[in-house]
């Protein structure tokens, strides 16, 4: 049996005039015709990166984008040394000189800053979230991985954590020469996949990160202690990471509310409705990580392509 809405929601939700003699044969006819024309006029959504230098892919799937060739075309290794010298500086003075301004002149900064900064960031060192088995298809593109230390954790915490990995193009000429990045090792890619296997079930997200846009040097794993997340979420004095490809879903049928889901999630996308005892996905808030599966015992959690869900297809 089918069910027809009254014709005046019909009406409202298409935006088409309803005549009033229509049967509800007619009518269903008319929703069927109006389903099929708005799944005929979806557009396909990708974020920018993917656009520009994607070549039809995810622009992170792109081996191009990791390659010594790629890399002299928009950087150099002195340029890189430049940079990655005065990285923990920067984030211990501008960062905090950003976030003091962001604080006297709010209005200012929102309408002339933030886009300035987002824009610069986009150009020469920005990072897109990536899920685990995303990473494990970059890794194997690859016979060995440099471990390095995390700049991040070292400035927020004070803690010498070796939770990022050189990836693609080998790069160790100019982390030799930094003290900040010079401890480093190397793992063949089965065993660095499988220490950020491991770092996922611990509740880090993964991300990839450009040395000049569009070459990709880094993945990084991180919580709330990676300055991105600090500069971009609590002080939001900038973007510098973009959302991933992905929105996690939970199916209600599985969920059984247990709300582990809700404390992983590091950016405010998991609520828990009460009357139905179930967790639920703000798709809006997502970034697509996806660490919260690891936490749900129920295994109600999947992800979905962001572009295939219209209300957040050209959210990054």
């Amino acid at each position: 049996m089918v069910v027809i809405p009254a014709k005046a929601g019909i009406q409202k939700a298409t935006g088409c005039r309803i005549k009033s003699g229509m049967t509800d044969a007619v009518l269903y006819v008319f929703l069927l015709m109006t389903a099929l024309a708005c799944l005929g006029s979806q557009e396909i959504f990708m974020c920018e990166f993917c656009t520009k230098h994607g070549e039809g892919k995810k622009w992170y799937e792109n081996i191009a984008n990791y390659t010594e060739e790629v890399f002299h075309q928009v950087n150099s290794e002195g340029n890189l040394k430049a940079f990655l010298s005065n990285l923990s500086h920067s984030m211990r003075t501008d960062v905090q000189t950003a976030y003091a301004w962001k604080g006297r002149l709010p209005r200012i900064y929102s309408l002339i800053a933030y886009p300035l900064v987002t824009k610069h960031l986009k150009k020469t060192h920005f990072g897109q979230i990536v899920p685990m088995e995303d990473i494990e298809n970059i890794l194997g593109n690859f016979s060995s991985i440099v471990r390095l230390p995390c700049i991040c954790r070292k400035v927020t915490t004070g803690e010498n954590k070796r939770y990022c990995f050189g990836v693609g193009m080998d790069l160790t000429a100019v982390f030799k020469d930094i003290p900040d990045f010079s401890d480093f090792d190397r793992l063949p890619a089965a065993e660095a996949a499988a220490f950020i296997r491991q770092l996922d079930t611990e509740g880090n997200t993964h991300s990839v990160w450009t040395f000049n846009t569009p070459f990709i040097g880094a993945v990084c794993n991180c919580d709330r202690d990676c300055m991105a997340y600090r500069f971009q979420l609590q002080m939001k004095t900038g973007k510098a990471m973009w959302k991933g490809e992905y929105v996690a879903y939970i199916d209600p049928l599985t969920c059984s509310g247990c709300k582990e889901c809700i404390k992983r999630c590091y950016f405010g996308a998991v609520s828990y409705d009460r009357m139905n005892v179930k967790c639920l996905v703000n798709q809006r808030n997502c970034y697509g990580c996806g660490i919260c599966r690891a936490v749900c015992k129920d295994n109600a959690i999947s992800l979905l392509e962001r572009s295939a869900i219209q209300m957040v297809a050209k959210d990054w």
